[in-house]
C-alpha cells in the first residue's frame, strides 16, 4: 500500500493589468482603456474514496495551474485560468514541508524522523467529497483603466498580477478503520481477519507474513490488520510501526496474544511499550484481548492462560478460527 507521498503545486499567477489608451479615427485623443489581468486557477485536494492508495503520485509528482492572461486594450479583461483539482484517498492527511525535504530519500531513518517533526498538518481529508483550497491562485492586477480620474486623465499605472501560491506538500493516507488488530508476529491476526470478514490476506508461517495493512468489512465496519510489532520497532526495527498511523483513528484495537508464548504479559507489554512510544494516544483507546490459536493448547491451559492475562485488567476472549463458535462470540461481542 502506496501510503506517503511528496507533490509540489503551484496555484496560477495572476495576469498583469494593462497600459492602452483608446485610438480611433475619431477619437484622436481617446482615453485610458487598459483591462485588468485574469485572476490564476487555485489548486483544489478532494477527498475520494474510490482511491485506494497514494500510488498514482508515485507518477505524477507535480501539479501546475497555467498562469492567468494579462489584461487587453478595450478595456477587456485578461483571461481566468481555471481551478486545478486533484484527488486524494478518503483518510489522507495533507502536510505542508519544506523543499529541502523534496527530493531527500527519506529511507535514511534520521531524514525522516526530521521531515516528520517539522511538517505542519493543514488538513485531514475525512470524508467523501471534502473539498480544501491547497494553493490560492493569485489574483489579475488592474489596468490603467481603473487609475482614471479628475486629476489624472492619462494615467500610465497598472498592477502586476499577484503570484499564485506554491509548496510542497507531504501525503499522509491514513486507512479510515473502526477496528484495528495489533500484535507481535505470528500471532494470527491476519487469520483472524479472514475468518472475521471477506478479507483474503496473504498467510504463512514465516515473520513479517503482513508487509502492508489488510482490510476487512465486518457488517459495515472497516478492520485493519497491522503488520506485527516486535521490541525495537520505535527505533526502526521491523515493520509495525510505520503502519501504526492506520489505527490512530479506530475506536477499538484487538491485541492479539498468541497461546502458544511462553510469556503472554511480556508479550503484551511489548507492543504496548511500541504503541506508547509511537503515539501515546492509541493507549487511550478500548482494547480487547484476544488469546488466539486455542485450539493448539488444551482447555485448561486455555482457562490458566486466560487468568494471567485477565490481570491485566482488561477483556479477555478466547479463540480460535478453526472454532465457529468462538469467532460469533467475538463477533456478537464487537456488535
Amino acid at each position: 500500500m502506496k501510503d506517503l507521498a511528496r507533490i509540489y503545486i503551484k496555484a496560477g499567477d495572476g495576469g498583469d493589468g494593462s497600459v492602452h489608451f483608446l485610438h480611433g479615427k475619431y477619437q484622436p485623443k481617446g482615453g485610458p482603456d487598459g483591462g485588468d489581468g485574469g485572476d490564476g486557477g487555485d489548486i483544489i485536494l478532494m477527498a475520494d474514496e474510490n482511491i485506494a492508495n497514494l500510488v498514482e503520485f508515485n507518477y505524477k509528482k507535480k501539479y501546475i495551474v497555467p498562469n492567468a492572461d494579462h489584461g487587453w486594450g478595450k478595456n477587456m479583461h485578461g483571461k481566468d485560468t481555471d481551478d486545478l483539482e486533484v484527488r486524494v484517498p478518503v483518510g489522507t492527511v495533507v502536510y505542508e514541508i519544506s523543499q529541502d525535504f523534496a527530493d531527500v530519500n527519506l529511507r535514511e531513518r534520521a531524514t525522516f524522523d526530521k521531515m516528520m517533526s517539522e511538517r505542519r498538518m493543514i488538513v485531514d481529508m475525512v470524508k467523501h467529497g471534502q473539498r480544501f483550497e491547497a494553493a490560492w491562485g493569485g489574483r489579475g492586477g488592474r489596468g490603467n483603466f481603473q487609475f482614471r480620474s479628475s486629476t489624472n486623465q492619462t494615467p500610465k499605472e497598472f498592477e502586476p498580477g499577484k503570484p499564485g501560491d506554491e509548496k510542497w506538500l507531504l501525503l499522509e493516507m491514513k486507512v479510515v478503520a473502526s477496528i484495528g488488530i495489533v500484535g507481535l508476529p505470528n500471532v494470527g491476526k491476519s487469520s483472524l481477519l479472514k475468518a472475521l470478514t471477506n478479507a483474503n490476506p496473504k498467510i504463512a508461517g514465516y515473520p513479517f507474513t503482513t508487509l502492508e495493512p489488510n482490510l476487512g468489512e465486518l457488517d459495515g465496519r472497516i478492520i485493519a490488520d497491522i503488520p506485527g510489532l516486535i521490541e525495537g520497532a520505535s527505533t526502526g526495527k521491523g515493520l509495525g510501526t510505520k503502519f501504526l498511523k492506520h489505527v490512530e483513528k479506530v475506536k477499538l484495537l484487538l491485541h492479539c496474544i498468541s497461546s502458544e508464548s511462553i510469556d503472554l504479559e511480556r508479550d503484551y507489554q511489548v507492543v504496548i511499550d511500541e504503541m506508547k512510544k509511537y503515539n501515546p494516544v492509541l493507549l487511550k483507546k478500548k482494547q480487547i484481548i484476544l488469546l488466539t490459536k486455542t485450539d493448539l493448547i488444551t482447555s485448561s491451559e486455555v482457562k490458566k492462560k486466560i487468568k494471567i492475562l485477565e490481570k491485566i485488567g482488561m477483556k479477555v476472549i478466547a479463540l480460535s478460527i478453526h472454532d465457529d463458535k468462538s469467532l460469533e462470540n467475538l463477533a456478537e461481542y464487537l456488535d
